[in-house]
């Protein structure tokens, strides 16, 4: 009976051990340098997740916030930025922004109260961001700037703003932010003054406007125009406006109505834009759009950014499977490397 009763003593220490899941460790630093992937998830299983890797995608890291904290990240991650050594992971479904030591991804604090369907964040001060958000999508007047204090993590106010506020771009003493329009659809860019801090003006630029850059005083808007889906298709525009000029529009390119660009980025003096699977190369002083790509992407982009010579695009695939991360270098437009990453990536973020 005794050897009975330690064979069920020994049998259940070894069940016990068996459950319980390895621990996976983080090395200090191991997040460094380097660009983190924002894996969506799919909408409602709250599968997000956050990918990391080295600039030319050698190795890759997935999963690095679940495997860091034991903890799920949350529903539909959005975009990451990054904030007085800390990275700060904006989960929309979820209705919050996760805080993470940026080099371990160690979680600090989740900011939970003062957001509503949250997009991206955009560092304007010392310990100051905004993030854009939407509010309900299909109410065009509850959108809203959340001030975060960097410093305390909390969000200490809200600006309000016009319908579907998305990315934002920073130039000197201003900060621009494109309304798409969330469900609906927007033509609009406000200029939010950083000194005075207050909107400075709004203004009305081509339907859809989706990414941003700046370049030698200058503000380039690429928007993609109304799809054919929506029954009443418009074609793209890119908009160069003058900063010191009192936000002159001083040059637009139209693209054909079934044209509907986006994802535009900046390396040098050469601006970028995806379009119909393909990449198309502008200098920032041209006077017409490229007439032929510098790169045919076998693929469907769902992102593309540049940074440091590289143009890099997410694929989400079928949306169902793990999604992909591609590496080019842009002095020779090669692909340098795809790697497999989490469910329908993203944004990029660089570090």
């Amino acid at each position: 009976m005794k050897r009975i009763n330690l064979l069920l003593t020994l049998v259940l220490i070894l069940g016990l051990s068996s459950c319980k899941k390895p621990k996976t460790t983080i090395d200090e630093g191991a997040f460094s340098s380097g660009v983190f992937i924002v894996n969506e998830g799919q909408f409602g299983h709250g599968n997000a997740s956050i990918s990391f890797a080295d600039d030319q995608l050698a190795q890759v890291s997935n999963d690095i916030y679940q495997a860091t904290n034991n903890l799920p990240l949350g529903d539909q991650a959005q975009s990451i930025s990054f904030a007085n050594d800390k990275a700060y992971i904006v989960v929309t479904g979820s209705n919050k922004i996760e805080v993470t030591d940026a080099k371990t991804m160690k979680k600090k604090v989740t900011i939970a109260s003062g957001l509503s369907n949250p997009r991206y964040m955009e560092n304007i001060g010392l310990h100051t961001a905004l993030v854009t958000c939407w509010g309900d999508p299909s109410d065009a007047t509850d959108d809203y700037l959340a001030i975060i204090n960097t410093n305390t993590d909390e969000v200490t106010g809200n600006i309000p703003v016009d319908l579907g506020p998305e990315k934002m771009v920073k130039s000197d003493n201003y900060l621009f932010v494109a309304h798409q329009g969330a469900w609906g659809t927007n033509h609009k860019v406000t200029v939010f003054d950083l000194v005075l801090k207050q909107i400075n003006t709004v203004l009305t630029v081509g339907d859809r406007p989706n990414s941003m850059v700046v370049k030698d005083g200058f503000l380039w808007v690429l928007c993609g125009g109304e799809p054919s889906w929506t029954g009443a298709e418009t074609a793209g525009q890119l908009y160069k406006i003058d900063l010191a000029n009192n936000f002159n529009i001083v040059a637009t390119f139209d693209f054909a109505t079934t044209e509907h660009p986006k994802f535009l980025s900046l390396d040098g003096d050469q601006l970028y834009y995806y379009l119909n699977g393909k990449v198309y190369q502008m200098g920032t002083t041209a006077t017409a759009l490229p007439s032929s790509e510098i790169i045919n992407y076998n693929g469907s982009a769902y992102n593309m950014e540049t940074h440091e010579g590289v143009l890099y695009i997410t694929d989400a695939l079928d949306y169902q499977q793990e999604g992909k991360v591609s590496a080019y270098k842009l002095s020779d437009n090669q692909l340098i490397k795809t790697q497999t990453v989490g469910l329908i990536p993203g944004d990029l973020g660089f570090h």
